[in-house]
């Protein structure tokens, strides 16, 4: 007998973790408290006890009334509780001392433990064949997963925003919007490893925030590569990580889903196992509030407090997910067909399904759910390598009885699927949605790859959602598991499921499969930061991994090369075709042809950095954004501490530091300027045209010749070294309306705190050579460029370690027209030009005035005359100006 208590009608939106708490146990009677602690097995003819625990004989009727009648009673409580089994064995086991009674929390969120609550209970047994799908399923107790929540809750929206856990990011990811125009951000952005899972811990420094949390502390489930898995606490608001503790012997955990206040469940794929644990404590300043709210403290510093081991699985089986039911663990497995060999030899048919464990029986009778003892049929018609579970009730014919179904992921073909388990037609499977890869080139791999994978290079899905009526999921072509980490996109798609129809795709920059993706009604409330970065990042040759590449060996005879390359096409389709003469030798699909290791070089980003002779590493590019300011209205900008000379040498690392190199700060309008700038041409930012055009003019082209050969500008502000004195050119005139009108105001930069400012033109075939600004103003300054005309061929390169260091590590920044950003230009930094000319309103401001121009500030601002021509030598702070004339050999320096 398996005690539970009714849901009722308590279902809350406001958190999981309200409505679905072990806290809200419903306390037993004693005495079936100590029947369920008690593990009794008598049989006649076997001894009750081991012999090192025997009973002393009775010398006396009083003596043996007291052995005996202890038994007796003890036999009597566990028929009770289990029932007689006409053999007389009897296991008083049947109720484990922390399964969940379920019961509805009260209207502030907490959970009431009294004894005289008036519940309504019911009993199921799976001894008496009870866990039909129509038992699950269709008295709607909560079933917990990290994509769903059964049945869904009233007020759940398709639109709710999501969190996409991928190889190495956590990304917060809403669906309105359109393909460019979505709201994201990245919450954290890892280490090597693997995040496989996500909850919300608990805890609040802020009496008027939610008592679970506030929704500012979040633990990853890490798997490292070959070690122990972790749980990382994260601050979603910084995105730092904040504690590490292990998971003792818990190794390729593949899931992780918290239940109530107390209790998450943990996927061991390695030892078959679904862990039991125990939510740890938040850290400071959340400890003790989130003690108070059901964290335990922990036993051994370091390591989370595992309650129990649920088994009944192998590593075989190939553990992927867990939905927690009151009463049962349902999980979908891959199945020793997804397993290597050496894995899967000696296992017994192990098909890929979804099935159950009874999660309330003791650690030493762990087993799947079967038919014959349980009534329970596991699903094997999902597919092959099934991902995700979600549930999700359909009622679109309005004349006859809604259909429960199964939502999952047909991982090995790439598609979602529907299997009804309860309702009209039960058992009957549709396909939701299929790949096409001629709509989504995302889906093929590169051909050196295709042909080295054969069959792993294809569509795979994973990463399952389903809210408010719409599936949610990830497809790549990286089937191989070889590959999985290496992909650097991946196709986000969203399907409506009555209509069946596809409602978008989104390309993610997801540096690796999306392994899960998490919804509002799972996680409950998310704190963002006040300022949400608009940076994405994709690390490009497979984030330095290499991965196979094979060609097809082609034959110098002429007549059998055309023989051979016609069989080893052929061999991609037909495998018969690889026992022809010489094609396991000369065909990739037959496992021959030549075969190498390089860098996984895939999609348009990285197709688009081959294009130069320099290492990228990764590219950032930017979420269309059009607030400038930050909430207090001021510019937003990159922190001046990380431009000092003692801090630059710490920005080594990509993921990191990428908020200490570049921050893009929103869009704006630049179409009136680019047409200003496009119809001067090349030819308008000539010293020449400026000065007869009356601009002044800074000769002396040392500099640039040395780090800009080929490029030129149009100065309208400049500064002396030191950044004492500010000069303006005649143009800003001209300029300054259109700048204020379209730039300033929006950023929010005031005229008097603008250092120097220039339109930076980069003709075709020029060149910007690594080199680091260094003059002491650099160190006070925010440079902010505004792209004015750009293209793809453009290469804007930061130097994250130095270019000459073994593990130098190189960025590119990705700017479309109207993308403003700020760049740490204290850091080593070069722009390549493979294309037309590129134009880029640059601004060098500081964050107080420089001078007050009401007052005749004559001594810090100059402004200088039409056609002056000034020189800036090498060791003098200030401009040397006089004159209007200058040599054929004189030029403009920055």
């Amino acid at each position: 007998m398996v005690v539970h208590t009714s849901m009722g009608s308590h279902m809350q939106r406001t958190s999981l973790n309200e409505r679905y708490s072990s806290d809200t146990i419903r306390s037993r009677p004693q005495w079936l408290k100590l029947t369920a602690r008690t593990r009794c097995e008598l049989s006649w003819g076997s001894p009750a006890v081991p012999a090192a625990h025997s009973f002393p004989m009775p010398t006396t009727l009083s003596s043996l009334i007291t052995l005996v009648l202890p038994i007796i009673t003890i036999i009597i409580i566990g028929i009770e509780v289990k029932g007689y089994d006409g053999r007389f064995n009897v296991t008083s086991t049947t109720i484990a001392e922390d399964s969940l009674d379920i019961a509805s929390g009260d209207d502030d969120g907490t959970n009431n433990n009294n004894n005289n609550e008036d519940t309504t209970e019911s009993t199921t047994s799976s001894s008496q064949g009870s866990w039909t799908w129509s038992n699950i399923l269709e008295n709607r107790q909560p079933i917990i997963a990290n994509g769903n929540i059964w049945p869904s809750p009233p007020d759940e929206s398709s639109l709710d925003c999501l969190v996409l856990v991928t190889r190495n990011q956590i990304m917060w990811h809403c669906p309105s919007g359109n393909e460019t125009s979505h709201k994201r951000t990245i919450l954290h952005r890892g280490n090597p490893g693997k995040f496989r899972g996500a909850f919300m811990g608990l805890g609040s420094n802020d009496e008027n925030e939610h008592k679970l949390g506030g929704g500012r502390r979040m633990w990853l489930l890490h798997s490292p590569f070959r070690d122990v898995d972790q749980l990382l606490e994260l601050d979603t608001v910084t995105g730092e990580i904040l504690q590490r503790l292990v998971i003792e012997e818990c190794i390729d955990g593949h899931d992780a889903v918290r239940v109530g206040n107390d209790r998450v469940f943990i996927v061991d794929t390695r030892h078959g196992d679904i862990i039991e644990i125990a939510i740890p404590p938040s850290s400071h300043p959340y400890t003790q509030s989130s003690i108070e709210a059901g964290a335990e403290v922990l036993k051994e510093e370091g390591y989370v407090n595992i309650v129990k081991r649920h088994g009944g699985f192998t590593r075989a089986d190939h553990v992927n997910n867990v939905a927690v039911h009151p009463d049962l663990l349902l999980s979908n497995l891959h199945g020793k067909g997804a397993m290597k060999k050496s894995v899967r030899e000696g296992v017994a048919s192990s098909p890929t399904r979804l099935t159950a464990l009874d999660r309330t029986v003791p650690e030493a009778e762990g087993r799947e759910l079967d038919s014959d003892r349980d009534g329970f049929e596991s699903i094997q018609n999902v597919g092959n390598w099934c991902h995700g579970i979600a549930f999700w009730e359909d009622d679109t014919d309005a004349s006859s009885p809604s259909q429960i179904k199964l939502i999952s992921l047909d991982s090995k073909s790439g598609t979602a699927v529907s299997v009804v388990l309860v309702g009209p037609n039960v058992g009957t499977r549709e396909v939701l949605w299929e790949p096409d890869e001629d709509r989504y080139p995302i889906l093929r791999p590169p051909e050196g790859v295709a042909r080295a994978y054969n069959n792993g290079a294809k569509v795979f899905s994973k990463g399952l959602a389903v809210q408010g009526g719409v599936a949610y999921f990830g497809v790549s072509y990286a089937r191989a598991p070889l590959l999985r980490a290496t992909v650097p996109e991946t196709l986000l798609v969203a399907v409506d499921l009555k209509t069946k129809k596809e409602l978008w795709g989104r390309v993610v920059q997801s540096n690796g499969l999306i392994n899960q993706i998490l919804t509002k009604s799972y996680l409950g409330h998310v704190q963002l930061p006040d300022e949400i970065s608009s940076l994405e990042l994709i690390h490009h040759g497979g984030g330095g991994k290499l991965v196979d590449f094979c060609e097809d060996i082609v034959l110098e005879n002429e007549e059998n090369a055309a023989r051979s390359e016609v069989m080893c096409k052929t061999a991609y389709v037909d495998p018969t075709e690889c026992h022809e003469p010489n094609a396991r030798a000369l065909c990739c699909a037959c496992r021959g042809g030549a075969r190498r290791e390089e860098p996984l070089l895939a999609g348009k980003l990285d197709r688009e950095v081959m294009k130069i002779e320099d290492f990228v590493n990764a590219t950032v590019t930017f979420v269309p954004n059009h607030q400038c300011r930050d909430k207090d209205g001021l510019t937003k900008r990159l922190p001046l501490e990380m431009k000092t000379r003692s801090n630059i040498p710490t920005i080594t690392d990509i993921d990191r530091d990428l908020n200490y190199i570049v921050k893009h700060l929103c869009n704006i309008n630049v179409e009136p300027i680019q047409k200003l700038v496009a119809d001067m041409g090349d030819e308008g930012f000539t010293i020449e045209y400026q000065h007869n055009g009356n601009n002044a003019v800074i000769t002396n082209r040392q500099v640039m010749d040395r780090f800009k050969p080929g490029c030129n500008a149009i100065t309208l502000i400049f500064s002396s070294k030191r950044a004492d004195k500010v000069y303006h050119f005649p143009w800003l005139n001209e300029w300054l309306p259109m700048l204020r009108e379209l730039v300033l105001e929006p950023l929010g930069i005031p005229l008097n705190q603008i250092m120097r400012m220039q339109l930076a033109n980069m003709p075709r075939g020029s060149d910007i050579r690594f080199h680091s600004d260094r003059n002491a103003w650099v160190q006070t300054a925010h440079r902010t460029h505004i792209p004015i005309i750009t293209h793809p061929d453009i290469f804007f390169l930061a130097e994250m370690r130095h270019r000459k260091d073994e593990d130098h590590a190189i960025l590119r920044i990705k700017s479309h027209a109207g993308e403003v950003y700020e760049f740490n230009n204290a850091k080593g930094h070069a722009v390549r030009n493979v294309g037309p000319s590129r134009v880029h309103l640059i601004i060098d401001w500081v964050e107080d005035a420089l001078y007050d121009e009401e007052k005749g500030d004559v001594e810090k601002l100059v402004k200088l005359r039409p056609s002056e021509v000034c020189t800036h030598p090498k060791g003098i702070n200030e401009l040397q100006c006089g004159g209007v004339a200058f040599g054929k050999k004189d030029g403009l320096q920055e």
